[in-house]
């Protein structure tokens, strides 16, 4: 549903104009290569090392808020 949604409302900006789309037509295509990618590691990856790396990459993010909250690094 959020698909069907977001394609509607992107057509909807894209003819006004807000869209440039010399800068999303790359966007794009590397969330298809992406997506595709993805299913195929997902179907020959074991759950267990998916959720071991998936833990360590919000573990380092976590890390990373911190350090920007301590620092200031949000402004």
């Amino acid at each position: 549903m959020i698909g069907v949604t977001a394609a509607a409302s992107a057509g909807v900006y894209l003819s006004r104009g807000y869209i440039d789309a010399a800068l999303a037509m790359p966007v794009m295509l590397g969330v298809l290569i992406g997506s595709l990618m993805g299913t195929r590691v997902l179907v020959k990856t074991q759950t267990r090392l998916l959720r071991q790396v998936f833990s360590g990459v919000i573990v380092l993010l976590g890390i990373e808020m911190m350090l920007k909250g301590l620092t200031g690094g949000l402004r």
